[in-house]
């Protein structure tokens, strides 16, 4: 694949999104390959956040250095990549899907590519423009749900995106809620003191 081959599938996952997504299905890629390509993005985006932190701070002229190690943003990026595709599949056979793991995996690895791509753009606009910060955060979420969205349904072979949509968002809340509760239970995130 040349950069314009990349340029146009980016370009077809965005428009086209369950075409893309079938059509990274069918390349029927080794497990080693799908889990190669999440180590890959896990890596690209701790240290894409990494570098967005210290290029900010030097912007703000405040200390510079990460507020996340590295390494903890790519363990807790991997571990999001992993239940996202447990999360695909393992509902979406519930549902009446017929989507599998591993295809799941390769989906929720592309969605990261491209959400990096996203990002890159972002840090770029909020060095120039800063006031568009805002609107690239939000363009980023909707362009997760759209993905999200249907990517799910190709990977399922479901047709009623309503009901897709709904459920990837009920899923999503309940999902941030169940892991909320998690990490201030066990003490990774504090309790506000002011309350």
């Amino acid at each position: 694949m040349n950069m314009a081959d990349f340029r146009a599938f980016v370009l077809t996952s965005l428009r086209y999104p369950q075409e893309a997504a079938r059509m990274l299905m069918a390349l029927n890629l080794p497990m080693s390959v799908r889990w190669l390509a999440v180590g890959a993005v896990v890596t690209l985006s701790a240290a894409l956040g990494t570098a967005a932190e210290i290029v900010f701070a030097a912007a703000r002229g405040t200390e510079a250095g990460p507020n996340v190690a590295p390494m903890a943003m790519a363990a807790l990026q991997f571990g999001l990549v992993l239940y996202g595709a447990w999360a695909m599949s393992f509902f979406g056979r519930m549902m009446g899907g017929r989507g599998t793991f591993p295809d799941a995996l390769i989906l929720v690895a592309w969605i990261e590519a491209l959400l990096l791509i996203g990002q890159t753009l972002q840090i770029f606009v909020m060095l120039l423009i800063p006031i568009l910060s805002f609107v690239g955060s939000m363009a980023l979420i909707v362009l997760l749900f759209w993905l999200l969205i249907h990517f799910t349904a190709a990977l399922n072979g479901f047709t009623n995106m309503v009901k897709v949509g709904v459920a990837v968002i009920l899923i999503f809340i309940g999902s941030g809620m169940l892991a909320g509760t998690l990490l201030v239970s066990l003490g990774f995130v504090p309790v506000p003191q002011n309350m």
